[in-house]
């Protein structure tokens, strides 16, 4: 054999793997047939079910009655309306839509209960109550008007479509009818102008075409649907590869020949990824073949037009989604010990998975913001708009970076997480899942960081859940960020003041914060105006999120509780506390400091906040370590939150400032810190302690 070389092994490995999968009929189900045939099947049942829905409006003859005072004259106005001409050009807008048939019905009885009954029962479509007008009278005589025009009120069930779109079509009448008829009253009193005359007419015209219309409705569930041909499809084979062997004791076996526990590892991962790949081509092609050539009849609300450019950059998003997911299946399958463990560990993964696929649904979500850097949902989002036809090659690019190396991380972690005896095997007991605890926590703070993550997210990316500035800090800060730490400390049976570092620090750090604390404020400010320039912002959006989060009617004490003394406890409690004390023994110090810092931005989302929040994050990362306690970085929060909502107060303006005064403000900072080094007293439990750092207690 001359095939020499450390990919021969592997090559070898790879090949029997996928031997042995093509032969597994579930397999094959799950990762080819039905990715190749979902697509089309949606896109027939959802023409099918579009067909008979209007075949059956076009059948179906709807149903009315008319009760009230005036009912005469509202049937006068629906006599005139199918002549009218506004009526015509308002169902030409909707040629898809076919004409309703609509036909008046007696009713028995005409008491607001019967009539009611009677909608409940589905014996009609819609009841019309027509009242007499209240400005009947005329003001002078007092004496009543002979042709008022009545106060009408629709009713319908909601619920039953069939009555909503009777309810629709006979408003459009009414009001079509309403204003002809106000035309006529007008002229008849002598008027000198008719009231078309009288304004502009206003047309609304939709300047998006069918194919972005369709493209957006595709666009929010792809990259869901995606995911879970993905994970249905990887899962099997993730959970037959390492959980599965690990059970029957074959693992072992495969151990002790020539390849290492990294080729094999490899190997398996890159069959996983290989399934990924297929799939996520399937669907690319389905979309190209069926939508862009049209094979199959699609509904209007579902058509979309794929391009060679649209082509390149859905390959170019969803590979490294393929490689997120398969990475993350494997090592999962390689942490767990039996098929059984496997699904136990598997649901949080999936959650993880693909709840942030589900940012796409959110209409105000775009690629321009914070999401740009948020695996999985940014890749959501690219996809998206990149359906609708909105080709951004600045934020596709960064999405495509940003996931590249999401994949490239998971990857190396996976591999090096697996090449180990301990994970690859089932000889070794799991001694954090079986004594919980600490070792448990650390293993599960990414998992909930996660989770407090999308709550927040979901909560906020509709603004009428959190309309105000102290809805929105009691439930990010104070219900999820605090009372979400303390449910871990109490979940995990941990120490609270070694987790939240409740330790009395050395005296000298006070006036470090307090140099420290002003200072940094004016070199994050040139933080942020660095990154406004790499990534412009409409001077109007931070406008608007100043408005939001200071109101003007809002008390400056007031201010100073929600906006600085609040952030200050919980979200130190949270970001420098929970998840410092969880991600300690993972990173150096000043990897764990750059690690705390990114994530604590990233809870803030808006892309002209994450930089320079990240930024403040580091530091305070950095504070807590030197110091020894969280009460420095408490104190340091508030005081930065107090101080930057004092100025905008008074007027000041930071960004305006000489940048002069960002330096001076560096270089303050930069001898608070260097007291802050002077009197340290180390961060316990800390993977490794930096060179020289044995301070003083």
């Amino acid at each position: 054999m001359t095939t020499a070389g450390a990919s021969s092994p592997l090559r070898t490995l790879y090949l029997g793997e996928l031997r042995m999968l093509l032969r597994d009929r579930r397999t094959l189900f799950l990762s080819v047939i039905l990715p190749l045939i979902f697509l089309p099947l949606v896109f027939w049942i959802s023409s099918m079910v579009e067909k008979k829905r209007t075949e059956r409006v076009e059948k179906e003859t709807f149903e009315y009655a008319i009760v009230g005072e005036r009912a005469d004259l509202v049937r006068e106005l629906l006599s005139a309306a199918p002549a009218n001409e506004a009526t015509l050009e308002a169902s030409s807008r909707e040629s898809n839509e076919p004409q309703l048939e609509l036909l008046e019905t007696d009713l028995d009885c005409t008491e607001a209960e019967c009539w009611k009954a009677a909608l409940g029962r589905r014996d009609l479509h819609v009841v019309i109550h027509a009242l007499r007008s209240e400005g009947a009278a005329s003001e002078t005589t007092g004496a009543e008007s002979d042709r008022p025009l009545p106060r009408l009120r629709i009713f319908y069930q909601g619920n039953w479509d069939y009555s909503k779109t009777a309810a629709d079509e006979l408003r459009d009448r009414l009001r079509s009818a309403r204003d002809t008829r106000r035309g006529e009253l007008l002229a008849e009193a002598g008027f000198p102008v008719a009231p078309k005359d009288l304004a502009p007419v206003i047309e609304a015209r939709d300047l998006a075409t069918a194919a972005q219309r369709g493209g957006k409705v595709l666009g929010r569930f792809a990259v869901c649907v995606l995911l879970m041909f993905l994970i249905s499809g990887g899962s099997v084979v993730a959970a037959d590869t390492l959980a599965g062997e690990k059970e029957r004791g074959t693992l072992e076996t495969l151990l002790t020949s020539a390849a290492s526990r990294g080729e094999i590892v490899s190997a398996k991962l890159l069959l996983i990824v290989t399934i990924g790949l297929f799939i996520a081509l399937i669907q690319i092609l389905n979309l190209g073949v069926y939508v862009g050539l049209r094979l199959i009849d699609i509904p209007d609300t579902m058509a979309v037009e794929i391009s060679l450019l649209s082509a390149f950059w859905l390959v170019l998003l969803l590979v490294p989604l393929a490689v997120i997911v398969a990475s993350a299946l494997l090592l999962v399958s390689g942490r767990s010990q039996s098929y059984k463990d496997f699904s136990v560990r598997f649901f949080p993964v999936l959650v993880l998975l693909v709840v942030p696929s589900l940012v796409s649904v959110l209409p105000a979500v775009d690629l321009r913001s914070g999401i740009v850097l948020v695996p999985i949902a940014n890749l959501a989002v690219a996809v998206r708009e990149v359906l609708v036809g909105e080709i951004d090659w600045l934020f596709l690019g960064l999405t495509t970076l940003v996931a590249g190396g999401t994949s490239w991380v998971l990857v190396r972690w996976t591999l090096d997480s697996l090449d180990t005896e301990r994970l690859v095997t089932a000889t070794d007991v799991d001694e954090a899942a079986f004594l919980g605890g600490e070792g448990l926590f650390r293993r599960h703070v990414p998992v909930w960081f996660g989770v407090f993550w999308v709550l927040i997210f979901l909560a906020n990316a509709q603004g009428e859940l959190l309309p105000s500035i102290r809805l929105q800090i009691f439930f990010n800060v104070i219900l999820v960020m605090g009372a979400g730490s303390f449910l871990i400390i109490r979940r995990y049976g941990l120490d609270a003041r070694k987790v939240l570092a409740l330790r009395k620090p050395n005296p000298w750090v006070w006036p470090a914060v307090i140099l420290g604390a002003p200072s940094m404020l004016l070199a994050s400010v040139g933080v942020a105006r660095i990154s406004n320039q790499l990534f412009p912002v409409p001077e109007r959006m931070i406008e608007a999120f100043a408005r939001q989060i200071m109101p003007a009617e809002m008390a400056l004490f007031e201010m100073l509780l929600l906006l600085a003394l609040v952030p200050g406890i919980f979200e130190e409690i949270c970001f420098r506390g929970a998840l410092l004390h969880g991600l300690r023994k993972r990173f150096h110090p000043v990897v764990l400091c750059l690690v705390t810092g990114l994530i604590f931005g990233l809870f803030h989302f808006s892309l002209f906040r994450i930089l320079p929040t990240a930024f403040l994050g580091v530091v305070l990362a950095a504070v807590t370590l030197l110091s020894g306690s969280i009460l420095p970085a408490m104190l340091w929060h508030a005081l930065n939150n107090a101080t930057a909502m004092f100025l905008g107060r008074a007027g000041v303006d930071l960004t305006e400032l000489d940048p002069a005064f960002h330096a001076l403000g560096a270089g303050a900072a930069i001898l608070a810190f260097g007291l802050l080094w002077r009197v340290r007293m180390p961060y316990p439990d800390l993977r490794s302690t930096p060179v020289g750092q044995r301070g003083q207690r």
